[in-house]
């Protein structure tokens, strides 16, 4: 074992011959489905007139697919971005940089022998001659393929000094005793250089040394073998990364968690936002309920976090979190970033609830952003857009002092680059005007640039005399935002009779029998019934706190690999994790379209069942 384990640990360090490859002054970055110039530039630690500089126009525009050229700033002790170039594979790179395959794996966990391609970025870490497989190197071995096996035993197979010795025997002479070995005079007598100045005896022990073919036999056969080696697979690499940096369970059978939200306990005067921070507390609490009923043991550790203006380090690193295995929360910038860093150097899942622009998921493995990023979040509602009206004929209704500039021109570059049909119109526009841009044979679907309730206030009996006075078989719809939930209480009859949809990344009401039942319980359990907001905030503790916790019972450290495996039945909202890049966090990317339909009935669409 000793053998494998010291040519493993050096293949993987890959230490031998190649100076580091120094980094380029800017690398390519190929735009993915929902990235904008402020999540890449977070994501490179670079400003988006960074971006801009070296890639004009892209400030108007940018597109799926499209190279950017980014600035490389991240030259430190922490190491180089790279982009994978073509012919490159895990170990030339781990070679030619003079770092080990684990510790490339290590900076980029999203790194796998499916994505490892042409074009995708990744983190080449600093130069480091220490082995960090010293430890754990035999497990790789157990793996490795037996021709793999035979070329490590060729490497570090030592050629011993000399074949054999011979006895000599009466009237031997070195030209008869090279001639039986089929070695010459000259090999001889260098193997046993006494018998320059002195006369072989009967008796006499001779060494016998290889000769000069057998030794450039052994050469050619440690040369090839090393070739050979050098040509593993990245598969094979990954493989055996894996195997080496699989995490030793310690499972008491008991889930610690830890909960910190600003509950302001201190505050005389409870605030709607504290009432918030409370009913997502007590919703974590029915969802550990349930999970007692199944079984599962969590014990979960609750802090308020209080204002924004101090830090939370001090009680992270008080001893309280030595075993915890999750953290949900914070809420403010301040305290997530300490959390965020606390999570890295504790290898500790942190599920952040309450943000949607929290920079540290683009940089944080561990980190798992609940509320989508704005441009994630679009991408998702494009998409499911194009799938839910494939023939569509939109008309955007403009009102002039409440613009949603930016889901609507993303949704007007998505239409130009797919040929759809649009067109613009003012809020006060004629009902006879509007009326003459509906066509007989496509989904005539009316978009507002707004999600205020005045403009919708004013279209709603509008679209609902067009409703009443189109041509039979002539289809319209209204198409909306997440806060046209909030309206529907006052606007039921209206958003039904005109077929109203609106995209959310949550959403329950009480038809929903999820709803109904998660209600009930809350009342039984609180005496109370829970609070009117948007999202229910009782609700989404409930959910997220399963999600989690059942996740991290069935999966333990191996969760992030089957985040699309748990299986619940979320009252509010879903789950669809995807990680943002290759050494980054996830993005929770789940995005419904809610449908009033105009024969009374409403739908909840989940497009990735």
């Amino acid at each position: 074992m000793n053998i494998f384990k010291k040519t493993i640990s050096a293949l993987l360090m890959t230490v031998f011959f190649f100076l580091q490859a120094g980094a380029q002054e800017y690398f390519l970055h190929t735009v993915t489905k929902g990235q904008g110039l402020y999540s890449i530039s977070r994501m490179y630690g670079v400003t988006e007139d960074d971006i801009i500089k070296l890639n004009p126009g892209s400030e108007k525009v940018i597109k799926v697919g499209q190279e950017l050229r980014i600035p490389n700033r991240q030259k430190t002790s922490s190491g180089h971005f790279h982009t994978i170039q073509k012919g490159e594979t895990l170990y030339r790179l781990s070679v030619e940089n003079r770092v080990s395959v684990k510790e490339i794996c290590d900076a980029n966990p999203g790194l796998s022998a499916e994505n490892f391609k042409i074009g995708q970025v990744i983190i080449i870490p600093a130069t480091s001659d220490e082995d960090p497989l010293a430890s754990t190197i035999e497990q790789a071995s157990e793996i490795i393929p037996e021709s793999t096996r035979q070329d490590i035993e060729t490497i570090n197979a030592e050629t011993p000094k000399f074949k054999t010795t011979h006895t000599v025997a009466r009237r031997e002479t070195i030209y008869k005793i090279s001639r039986m070995y089929g070695i010459t005079q000259d090999e001889f007598l260098d193997a046993n250089p006494e018998y320059r100045t002195s006369k072989l005896r009967k008796g006499d022990v001779v060494n016998i040394p290889y000769s000069h073919e057998e030794l450039a036999q052994f050469e050619r056969e440690r040369s090839e073998a090393q070739s050979r080696l050098e040509s593993i697979p990245d598969s094979t690499l990954f493989r055996m990364n894996d195997v080496i940096s699989q995490p030793e369970e310690e499972d008491d059978g008991i889930l610690t968690a830890a909960l910190i939200l600003p509950f302001a306990l201190d505050d005389d005067t409870a605030s709607t936002d504290q009432k918030k921070m409370v009913e997502f507390y007590q919703g974590m609490l029915l969802a550990l309920d349930r999970l007692k009923d199944e079984r599962v043991s969590v014990n979960l550790k609750v802090f308020d976090s209080k204002g924004d203006d101090s830090s939370i380090m001090p009680l992270l690193e008080s001893g309280k979190f030595d075993d915890v295995d999750i953290i949900f929360g914070p809420k403010w910038p301040s305290h997530i970033t300490d959390a965020a860093k606390w999570s890295t150097d504790n290898k500790v899942p942190l599920v952040l609830p309450m943000n949607s622009n929290a920079d540290e998921v683009f940089n944080n493995p561990y980190v798992y952003q609940l509320n989508t990023p704005q441009s994630y979040f679009h991408q998702e509602i494009y998409n499911h857009f194009l799938k839910q009206f494939p023939n569509p004929n939109v008309i955007l209704l403009d009102a002039d002092e409440y613009r949603r500039n930016d889901f609507i021109d993303g949704l007007k570059t998505i239409m130009n680059d797919h040929g759809i049909q649009y067109s613009t119109i003012m809020v006060d526009t004629t009902y006879q005007e509007i009326m003459n841009l509906l066509e007989p044979d496509k989904q005539n679907i009316f978009i507002i640039n707004s999600s205020n309730s005045g403009p919708l206030n004013t279209m709603l009996p509008v679209l609902q005399i067009i409703n009443r006075t189109k041509d039979p078989g002539v289809e319209t719809h209204l198409f909306g935002y997440p806060e046209y939930q909030y309206y529907a209480y006052d606007h039921m009859d209206e958003m039904y009779e005109v077929d109203t949809w609106f995209f959310s990344w949550f959403y329950t009401n009480n038809m929903l029998k999820e709803s109904v039942d998660f209600n009930t319980l809350f009342r039984r359990s609180f005496s109370r019934q829970m609070m009117v907001s948007y999202p229910s905030y009782a609700s989404y503790g409930y959910d997220t706190g399963y999600y989690f916790l059942k996740g991290m019972a069935e999966y333990g450290k191996d969760l992030e690999n089957h985040l699309n495996d748990i299986r619940t039945n979320p009252v509010q909202m879903g789950f669809k994790f995807e990680r943002v890049n290759n050494w980054g966090g996830f993005i929770n990317r789940k995005v419904f379209f809610v449908h009033f339909s105009n024969d009374y009935k409403v739908e909840k669409i989940d497009f990735d069942k």
